[in-house]
């Protein structure tokens, strides 16, 4: 916890690396998250449509930040708003119309999280 799942569109010729990066010291600069605890993931969509007209050139970036439940409407509000413009600081401008898309929601009851810990084995004369 949190999960941010980053769900963006091929033409937007993203390197997700580096704005993953920025998403993630957004988010714990937040104060609401452990360093550990972030993860995030990002996905090229190579077939979207935006709108109805095919031919207009359009693209989106579209961010959604699962936590665990708890936080109230104020503070995921923010959370969102800090996604926001992290994204908008970072995407790129091109010959499209850009849409970037917010949103954070709570994980269900039902989310379990393990953490195995590495091993390590004695190491051989």
């Amino acid at each position: 916890m949190p999960h941010l799942t980053l769900q963006y569109t091929a033409n937007l010729a993203l390197d997700a690396e580096p704005l993953l990066q920025r998403l993630n010291e957004a988010l714990l600069a937040s104060g609401h998250f452990d360093e550990e605890a972030i993860k995030s993931r990002a996905v090229a969509l190579d077939r979207f449509r935006v709108g109805t007209d095919g031919q207009a050139p359009r693209a989106f970036a579209h961010a959604r930040l699962r936590i665990l439940p708890g936080r109230d409407e104020t503070v995921r509000a923010a959370l969102s708003e800090i996604l926001s413009r992290a994204l908008q600081a970072h995407l790129p401008a091109g010959p499209y119309t850009l849409q970037i898309c917010t949103e954070v929601s709570e994980l269900p009851a039902s989310y379990r999280k393990t953490t195995l810990l590495p091993t390590f084995s004695p190491a051989s004369s």
